[in-house]
């Protein structure tokens, strides 16, 4: 359900509406209204800080922190960010020195240690030691003879070796140009125990910069939020004095925001007792009105998939509490395994403990989860075993209430019928919401003619009405559906247009439901594929695990758990995304859903505001 909102306008004198912004931050519940778009530099410049404190505030809810007992060294939550900043810093440097001192040791390892202080000196003595690499097979043994080499060391299919020459002009001929087929290399200018050195000591100082990360984490968190909070509030009060208009010379201030309906109370109070001058009205049609959502326990739940997509504007329909029974149910039909069920709801159940911050996310996975269940013990299937074919005496009253597949494909084609019905209805709603019923009563012919005609041909099917009463119903039908859908489909175009666009209108519905109604067969394939990777599993458990007393059950069990994983993983994720599809394709498109709505943030302190918002 939206909640209606009421547009207020304020007209404060001049000094006292800095003292007037606090006292609403206080109450919070005006969303402020955006009239100037387009915020200033210092805003800009605020809102970047202000998402740098917040990953910072992400970092370090994911950092293990120390034991209790840590005091904090910082004086403020600036302090505890700028630390950070010059922690990130540092890090990247030693990775970074790490990773160059790796690469450096890699290409001295076929040398060995050595020391260059030697080389150094025989090179001021006119003497060069030069570095070569050749492959294994192109090194030629005559080079020994004919120059002075020293081979070192043969690694990955490299010969490596050096060349000794004199620096000496007239001894030039000994050139590198000799050795064909060799490389000449260029080695760090350090040895082995001194790039060791310099790693451990990068090491020693990363170690440290974590630890101190840790003890940042353990005991000031609090600081960084509190930190968080100014900034947020400060960059509020930027944006409500921005879209704050001036008449009067600059005297009066004027503010123009939002609140709901079920919110106003406290606010009017204030400002009939502080004598604030203020107007408030119902919002026009070409409103736009920010959308707070107030839904039952069940429905709320539903809310992160609608958003998912969009908000409805104010004046549609809150299409939560109508998908949300069909969602759960398509999503355990797309699942289709009773196990598979069960360890959704107990993983939900043991991860609520884990992170209490998903708490609504995980109580939405464990309702899908016994929805997955019902359809599991519906179509006979338990972690991939086929329960109706299965030999268990308890089992056998059950399995008469258990359908095959063929009332599966059935099954997903009707349950697709009713949500793209039950979408049309709610489609004649929110078009008279908009515009009045005359705008609906195409969809309204619509619905006459597809429910008219199912329930003629089943009383048909099962003979309880009389062909010729049949035959006069069917005429009716298409007459009075007919006038509604190809004259009455515009009440402001004349009737030659409203006949070209209803023929139009109605290829394009023809063409559409019966595109939309297959597209749930997908929930049918879903069910199927799950319960056959299942099956699958259970198979190459049983025929590949070795005829061992120990390792026999052992490798089978480890069979079953990697590959039923893998089946939940990839199963779970088609069932979750494609009625997602269904809804938001199909079923949205049928309800006639416009959205553009916005949500409503109230200009408020920080708690209060997320109080609002949950």
């Amino acid at each position: 359900m939206i909640i209606p909102m009421y547009k207020y306008t304020f007209l404060v004198f001049h000094s006292a509406y800095k003292g007037f912004l606090k006292d609403i931050r206080k109450i919070g519940v005006v969303h402020i209204q955006d009239k100037i778009k387009e915020p200033t530099i210092e805003m800009q410049e605020a809102f970047r800080h202000l998402t740098e404190v917040g990953k910072a505030i992400k970092k370090l809810e994911s950092i293990e922190p120390e034991p209790a007992g840590q005091t904090s060294a910082y004086e403020s939550g600036n302090s505890v960010f700028n630390r950070l900043k010059e922690m990130e810093k540092e890090l990247e440097h030693n990775h970074h020195q790490i990773l160059q001192l790796d690469k450096e040791r890699k290409l001295l390892e076929p040398w060995g240690e050595f020391e260059w202080e030697k080389i150094h000196e025989l090179k001021k003595n006119e003497i060069k030691i030069r570095f070569f690499s050749c492959p294994v097979q192109q090194y030629n043994p005559e080079w020994e003879t004919q120059f002075f080499l020293q081979s070192i060391s043969e690694m990955d299919g490299y010969h490596y070796f050096v060349k000794i020459e004199k620096t000496d002009p007239e001894n030039a001929t000994n050139g590198f140009e000799e050795l064909t087929g060799a490389d000449e290399l260029l080695i760090p200018d350090r040895s082995l125990s001194q790039i060791r050195i310099e790693t451990e000591k990068l090491t020693y100082e990363i170690d440290n910069l974590k630890q101190e990360l840790h003890q940042i984490a353990s005991c000031c968190k609090p600081l960084l939020k509190k930190y968080y909070e100014e900034l947020s509030r400060d960059l509020d009060e930027q944006n409500a004095l921005l879209q704050t208009t001036e008449e009067v010379e600059g005297k009066v201030k004027i503010l123009e925001g939002w609140v709901p309906k079920t919110k106003k109370a406290e606010l009017d109070n204030y400002l009939e007792e502080q004598k604030v001058l203020f107007t408030a009205e119902k919002p026009a049609l070409d409103d736009k009105v920010p959308i707070l959502l107030k839904n039952n326990r069940f429905n709320k739940l539903y809310e992160v998939i609608g958003r998912l997509y969009d908000l409805p504007n104010h004046k549609e329909l809150d299409l939560v509490p109508f998908f949300a029974p069909f969602y759960m149910m398509f999503f355990g039909f797309s699942l289709g395994d009773a196990g598979y069920g069960l360890i959704i709801i107990a993983a939900a159940q043991f991860l609520k403990y884990k992170k209490p911050s998903m708490r609504s996310i995980l109580t939405l996975a464990q309702w899908l989860g016994l929805s997955t269940v019902i359809f599991g013990i519906l179509t006979g299937t338990f972690l991939g075993i086929n329960l109706v074919e299965a030999n268990i005496p308890w089992l056998d009253k059950l399995k008469a209430y258990m359908i095959d597949t063929n009332q599966l494909f059935n099954l997903a084609l009707i349950f697709g019928a009713i949500q793209i019905l039950f979408g049309m209805v709610l489609k004649v709603v929110n078009i008279t919401r908009l515009l009045g019923f005359k705008y609906a009563l195409s969809t309204v012919g619509w619905l006459i003619l597809i429910l008219g005609m199912a329930t003629l041909y089943g009383l048909k099917t099962a003979e309880m009405i009389h062909p010729d009463l049949a035959s006069t119903i069917q005429y009716t039908l298409f007459i009075v559906s007919g006038i509604l859908i190809l004259i009455l489909n515009h009440p402001k175009r004349n009737i030659f247009m409203n006949i070209g666009a209803g023929i139009w209108d109605t290829y394009n519905m023809i063409t559409g439901l019966l595109g939309d109604l297959l597209s749930y067969i997908r929930l049918f394939a879903l069910g199927i594929s799950s319960a056959i990777l299942g099956l699958v599993f259970n198979n190459m458990a049983m025929n590949m695990k070795p005829d061992h007393i120990i390792f026999g059950p052992l490798v089978m069990i480890i069979i079953l758990i990697f590959g039923h994983s893998i089946t939940i993983f990839m199963s779970a994720l088609g069932a979750f995304v494609h009625p997602i599809r269904l809804t938001f394709v199909e079923f949205y498109k049928n309800a006639g859903f416009t959205g553009g709505g916005k949500p409503y943030l109230p200009f408020a302190e920080p708690a209060a505001e997320k109080e609002t918002n949950n």
